[in-house]
């Protein structure tokens, strides 16, 4: 997937005509090549929204192309002790490459519903399970409210089975997933999150820079469960990252 030896005439014609190398047969998810800040990159959108991008440089394991994965990043190299992460919603697998790139010996489990996506994730985004990226195949929720269980049955290793870093990545078109985001959900997540573990949510805002409704009501519901809670918002405005945790932020 590397454009390292990628010519002057490739990125110009990159950069006039952008290349469709996938199109499903319902015309819902498109992968494209194009140029973006003077840089090679790959782009899944779904119905024309942006789901997924990496840029197909040399630098694209460590630079992220979408500003919200960039303040994620960010997140898991200020706070220390981020060593077991959780993220829901996968799409096409860009964050797992900058999680372990900044967080040594880290390991994450990703949660993606969609067998499908973890296919062209596989085959478009280079995504490839390890000993430190693991990828589950179903629903974030079901899997958030098993583990909140076993962990309530288990008086002795439960500790040992809650996570560092726990991200939201989980989007239906435009909009988060609303049931993720349910009083109940998040509950059963400050119980699987350990003592001094991060919450992310990423959020949309209702407009450039203007944090939305939806996230100020959720972190209304956070601040209930957990001790501190935090909004940053990424550059550009577009997106903002929701964090809440027992430990300062």
């Amino acid at each position: 997937m590397s454009a390292k030896n990628m010519t002057f005439m490739q990125m110009l014609r990159l950069a006039v005509a952008p290349k469709t190398i996938y199109q499903s047969d319902d015309g819902h998810i498109v992968i494209l090549d194009r140029i973006e800040h003077k840089r090679p990159v790959r782009l899944l959108l779904y119905d024309g929204v942006r789901e997924s991008g990496v840029y197909l440089d040399e630098n694209g394991d460590t630079d992220p192309l979408f500003y919200y994965m960039q303040s994620l990043k960010e997140i898991s190299l200020f706070y220390e002790g981020l060593d077991k992460a959780l993220l829901i919603g996968g799409g096409g697998m860009a964050f797992p490459r900058y999680y372990t790139s900044c967080v040594p010996g880290g390991r994450m489990t990703v949660v993606e519903k969609d067998s499908g996506m973890l296919d062209l994730a596989r085959k478009y985004f280079s995504f490839a399970e390890n000993d430190r990226v693991r990828a589950v195949v179903g629903d974030g929720i079901k899997h958030i409210s098993q583990l909140a269980l076993e962990i309530a049955a288990d008086e002795i290793g439960s500790e040992s089975k809650k996570y560092d870093f726990i991200v939201f990545d989980a989007f239906e078109g435009r909009k988060p997933v609303k049931e993720l985001l349910s009083e109940g959900v998040l509950k059963l997540t400050y119980q699987i999150t350990r003592a001094d573990g991060i919450l992310a949510i990423n959020m949309l805002n209702g407009s450039e820079g203007v944090i939305s409704m939806q996230t100020h009501l959720c972190q209304a519901i956070l601040k209930k469960i957990y001790k501190n809670t935090k909004i940053i918002n990424c550059p550009q405005g577009w997106n903002c990252i929701l964090m809440a945790s027992d430990r300062e932020l």
